[in-house]
């Protein structure tokens, strides 16, 4: 879906949206789109958990440095200074609380 499905969209004072937009439509799309985004995310923690896990046990840090820094960098080219926030918290989610490690028996 892109802007022109839905206009563009201005509210009132009062709340009310001026062009017609049907906004229970959009706040739906945006429903949508954040399920999506949950999935992904969860998705990718499991990803990131396992390859850590893997690295510890083969004797590697838990923690590449160099590929979390080519994630901020992605991130931040793709959506600027802030993408950088959003990638970083998408790797910290992605640790292990501190009580708990990775350590192989």
């Amino acid at each position: 879906m892109t802007d022109t499905d839905f206009g563009a969209v201005t509210e009132n004072a009062a709340g009310a949206v001026s062009d017609g937009t049907d906004l229970a439509r959009v706040h739906a799309e945006i429903a949508r789109l954040d399920a999506e985004i949950l999935d992904a995310v969860n998705r990718r923690l499991a990803l990131a958990q396992l390859a850590a896990r893997t690295r510890v046990e083969s004797g590697a840090p838990m923690v590449a440095l160099g590929g979390e820094t080519d994630v901020i960098r992605r991130y931040q080219d793709e959506l600027g200074p802030r993408g950088s926030l959003l990638a970083l918290e998408l790797l910290r989610l992605a640790r292990p609380p501190f009580s708990s490690t990775y350590r192989t028996r």
